[in-house]
């Protein structure tokens, strides 16, 4: 990389720019999203051929030619003091890359850059995936049992009560024959104001340690929801300690528009630089794992990333995100962290899953780019979770493992299809993780046996196949027990015939999303439909 020397932006941090030696041509642009709330409107797999044009990508991008197969990617490995941008600049043809790192002041070092070149632009990814994970210490995991669990959220969403909780727990004890969530965890709407982790709400009267053994002796372990970064001020510890978050320029708390309902709308970040305040959270832990709590999803991570006046100067938004998950991860050593709207590389080595997805819904379509009222999942789908945790097939069990969100298979209080919640399951069968809020109840059997089916099919080692520029993958290959597999997502508006020759795959195959059968030569898809095909021989 070589420092910027006839433009400079009016921005703060380190930049540097990367010319490229590609055809007048190449029009083809992978862009990386340093979180599940993706900044990219459309496929993170772009074509770029206006006059003048510029793409912005996160962590990292790959430009390159179709035709001749010549492909440059451009990465960043680390991620402990900023997070790094790239542009994609086009003026009649791909000219370079620049090089953008916010929080990296003049005389210190940026954080590690890799550059790649070949053939195959996946085969780079992986490549720079499995780079990144050695540079920021992800330890070696075990993915060798599917992940599976049941939280609240997408049934009853914030108005949960205690009641619900404990039906479903009785439910799941009942009924572990298909489907055995390992974990079942609390999620929001436990506590008084976004902050007060250890408050109760009137609807939750036991004790949340006395809720813990209820779920133990229903054969899972207990799991909780939190937020802990950030503290609404409506929140008594906003109240009492407003020193304790990041400041704007007057010297007073800082705070965002959450998603919350008032008063808990808004939000102020903690200032993790401070001892104090990382004391403040591994207490919380300590005093859940203390109770029987051994999975945190820790929600709203990027909110963490406030920018403002923190107590140490010099502190960077990226820094002190670092110093509150070390404070999280040595109180509770044991236990899983699944970190939410986290940023990914800052995240590497630190938590053992991280969301890679939109929140999914109980709709399969966008019905709203915006929150309506109080329907909160009217901006968020189940295509549009698919489509996030597929354009990030490549982190897959190398950074963390990748959580889809919440598997949707039931029937009740749902609005899509049985082949639109296949679509939902595929997800979890490539990532492994396979936790619902599905009533276990009420939820009928066929759809029971689809996230059974999410609990024991794993396919190891997903690639896309034929992944076009403007479009969402759409097939995927790997393996299942050692042998071909072939992954199908036909979330498009039309029938679909897939021959398997076309994939490498053998003239018989058998199909085991749905109820298994053999198929010859090849499966004809209707739209919104998913299947999972696995060689015979």
């Amino acid at each position: 990389m070589n420092d910027i020397n006839s433009w400079q932006p009016p921005l703060p941090g380190y930049r540097a720019y990367l010319p490229v030696d590609l055809p007048p041509e190449a029009c083809y642009v992978y862009r990386g999203c340093n979180n599940m709330s993706s900044a990219v409107v459309g496929s993170t797999l772009h074509s770029i051929d206006g006059c003048d044009e510029m793409l912005v990508c996160h962590d990292v991008t790959v430009v390159g030619d179709t035709k001749s197969g010549k492909y440059i990617l451009a990465g960043a490995l680390t991620a402990f003091r900023s997070l790094t941008y790239f542009t994609v600049i086009r003026r009649g043809r791909i000219q370079g890359i620049e090089v953008w790192m916010p929080h990296i002041t003049a005389g210190e070092n940026p954080e590690k850059l890799v550059v790649l070149e070949g053939n195959d632009p996946n085969e780079l990814l992986v490549k720079y995936a499995d780079m990144a994970a050695v540079e920021m210490g992800v330890p070696k995991f075990d993915t060798s049992v599917n992940l599976t669990g049941y939280c609240t959220w997408y049934y009853y969403y914030a108005g949960v009560s205690e009641k619900n909780l404990l039906e479903n727990v009785e439910a799941i004890k009942a009924n572990r024959s298909v489907y055995s969530p390992a974990y079942i965890q609390i999620d929001d709407g436990y506590q008084t104001h976004q902050g007060d982790w250890l408050d109760q709400r009137d609807a939750w009267p036991t004790p949340l340690e006395e809720i813990a053994r209820k779920i133990e002796d229903a054969g899972s372990i207990p799991g909780i929801w939190m937020m802990p970064m950030l503290a609404s001020s409506a929140s008594r510890v906003y109240q009492e300690h407003p020193d304790w978050f990041v400041k704007d320029e007057n010297g007073q708390p800082k705070v965002i528009k959450g998603w919350s309902p008032p008063p808990d709308d808004h939000w102020g970040c903690l200032d993790t630089s401070q001892d104090e305040v990382l004391e403040h959270l591994a207490l919380i832990f300590r005093k859940f794992r203390s109770w029987g709590y051994k999975y945190f999803k820790m929600d709203g991570m990027a909110y963490g990333l406030m920018e403002g006046v923190r107590k140490d100067p010099c502190a960077t938004p990226i820094s002190a995100y670092r110093q509150a998950l070390k404070a999280i991860r040595e109180a509770v050593p044991d236990s899983i962290l699944l970190a939410c709207t986290a940023p990914f590389i800052p995240s590497m080595g630190l938590v053992d899953n991280c969301r890679v997805s939109a929140d999914t819904s109980r709709y399969f379509e966008l019905r709203s780019p915006y929150p309506v009222n109080t329907d909160i999942d009217t901006c968020c789908s189940i295509r549009r979770a698919a489509h996030q945790t597929l354009s990030n097939w490549w982190k897959i069990d190398r950074w963390f493992r990748c959580d889809p969100d919440t598997m949707m298979a039931r029937q009740d209080n749902a609005f899509y299809t049985y082949g639109e919640a296949k679509i939902s399951i595929l997800t979890g069968i490539l990532t492994g993780v396979s936790l619902t809020s599905d009533h276990l109840g009420t939820i009928a059997p066929e759809r029971l046996a689809l996230l059974g089916r999410a609990q024991n099919i794993r396919m190891r080692d997903p690639r896309p196949v034929n992944w076009q520029v403007n479009l969402w993958p759409q097939v995927f290959s790997g393996t299942v027990n050692g042998k071909k597999a072939l992954a199908i997502f036909n979330d498009s508006e039309k029938e679909v015939v897939y021959c398997f020759a076309d994939y490498g795959m053998p003239a018989e195959c058998r199909e085991v999303l749905d109820t298994p059968s053999v198929r010859c030569n090849k499966i004809i898809l209707p739209a919104h439909d998913a299947a999972l095909l696995i060689a015979e021989k």
